[in-house]
């Protein structure tokens, strides 16, 4: 392969990355450029090198098709396809790696969106992670890196946009997080402002915009005063309802908060008085420990908990690992309350709150990896069937029953599908005070079933 554009010659394609514009790429991409005899790209790429004289071919179409209709074009002229930033950084790089051989590309790089916000802010950018919400379907799996303290980068597009992004934010309860919008970077009309989310929900933006999170204190990334500030402490909301389980609420949330972000704990096992839930209507820890790792949770997955009551599962799941969305659905509407307390409490703003009867509100939902399902209302046998038909192959459901003949319902479901069913009794008996010293105090017992989409073989538990 050559790198030097004076001894191009086809079939190979010189993917260049253009910055902003001409004035930001670099001169090695700019020498490409002007040996290539058919310029490809969008339009807005195209018009920006209007003067060349090759020929100008606009990005439409399927990608499948286009990358075809290069190959062959590549096959007898000089093909130059036009990238913003860095094709190789959430760009066309990736998708033309995949479909042809690496000796047919020679990749030129640009600066990035995300390396001219941090260069016009003079920030570091190593320590930034980068997401994009760019023409793909909604994921929120940057949300625990937010709340692991980390700077997060997004690449926007028309519908997750800044008044998107804003709006989960202020659901998770980051009211006071500070969000910079770098509009038309490299453009005459460049714009870089700082904001709370509250204002950015409130505010247009130019559609060529990238959002930097900084959820490290406002002093250290300049957002005191007018452009980003709020009041970040944590209320007791229990005392608001009578309702609500009484009594000190736990300081869980405000010490794991206080923790540096390299020393953040992953909060396996948060403790139950941490939770806003009225009285025995939540999975209790020990149990909702063994659940979580029945659920086999991997990075960008979809999660399901269904009969959700207080969301301590839905929040321990997303707590652990960077799930793509949670879906916490709950019928009764002081419940599906309390969940959204919680969201804001643990800034899980990945865990979206439905409140509705689980059998019809899930064919609203995105097709789940895992399931967990803690209450069913009497009709595991009906939800079972509707998840099954959802769940993603190779996916996952964790059942929670505590009564026998929950139990008989799983152990018919997975004969029926002829797959295994792993079954375990969690019983716990926990230590409280009496007198000067302590007796064992016994909870509900808990049936814990999970069983796998894609399994065959059948055991006994």
């Amino acid at each position: 392969m050559t790198r030097n554009p004076e001894q191009w010659t086809p079939p190979l394609i010189a993917v260049v990355g253009i910055g902003a514009g001409p004035r930001t790429c670099v001169l090695e991409g700019l020498q490409w450029i002007e040996r290539a005899e058919v310029l490809v790209g969008g339009t807005r790429h195209l018009a920006l090198f209007s003067d060349h004289p090759g020929e100008k071919m606009p990005l439409r179409g399927s990608m499948k098709s286009f990358v075809e209709t290069v190959d062959v074009l590549a096959r007898r002229r000089r093909v130059a396809i036009l990238a913003s930033g860095d094709p190789l950084f959430f760009g066309i790089g990736r998708y033309l790696s995949k479909t042809l051989p690496a000796e047919r590309l020679r990749f030129i790089p640009g600066p990035t969106s995300v390396q001219s916000l941090c260069a016009a802010l003079g920030r570091p950018w190593e320590d930034v992670r980068g997401f994009s919400l760019h023409g793909r379907e909604s994921s929120l799996e940057w949300m625990w890196f937010v709340r692991r303290g980390h700077a997060v980068a997004l690449l926007t597009d028309e519908a997750h946009n800044p008044r998107w992004i804003a709006e989960h934010l202020i659901r998770a309860g980051w009211d006071d997080l500070c969000m910079i919008v770098g509009e038309d970077l490299g453009l005459p009309s460049e714009k870089i402002s700082r904001f709370a989310p509250q204002k950015v929900a409130n505010s247009d933006f130019s559609p060529l915009n990238v959002v930097l999170l900084c959820p490290s204190t406002p002093a250290e990334d300049g957002a005191k005063g007018d452009l980003c500030c709020g009041d970040s402490t944590h209320q007791n909301m229990d005392s608001k309802n009578p309702e609500v389980l009484a009594g000190s609420p736990s300081a869980f949330p405000e010490m794991w908060e206080a923790c540096p972000n390299e020393a953040k704990p992953l909060a396996l096992g948060v403790p139950d008085t941490a939770f806003v839930h009225r009285a025995g209507l939540m999975t209790k820890r020990e149990v909702r420990v063994i659940a979580v790792s029945l659920l086999r949770l991997c990075p960008g997955q979809v999660l399901w908990d269904l009969g959700a009551g207080s969301g301590s599962v839905a929040v321990e799941a997303a707590l652990l690992c960077p799930l793509k969305s949670v879906w916490a659905v709950e019928k009764v509407p002081e419940r599906a309350q309390d969940i959204r307390l919680n969201v804001r409490r643990f800034h899980c703003g990945e865990v979206q709150v439905v409140e509705g009867d689980a059998l019809k509100a899930v064919d609203r939902l995105p097709s789940p990896h895992r399931v967990f399902i803690g209450g069913s209302g009497g009709l595991l046998t009906p939800l079972l069937q509707t998840v099954w038909h959802r769940l993603a192959p190779e996916g996952r459901i964790v059942v929670a029953a505590v009564t026998w003949q929950s139990l008989q319902a799983m152990e018919a479901f997975s004969r029926s599908q002829g797959i295994s069913l792993e079954a375990l009794q969690v019983q716990v008996n926990r230590a409280v005070p009496i007198g000067s010293t302590v007796r064992f105090e016994a909870l509900n017992p808990v049936f814990l079933c999970a069983i796998d989409k894609g399994a065959n073989t059948r055991a006994e538990s």
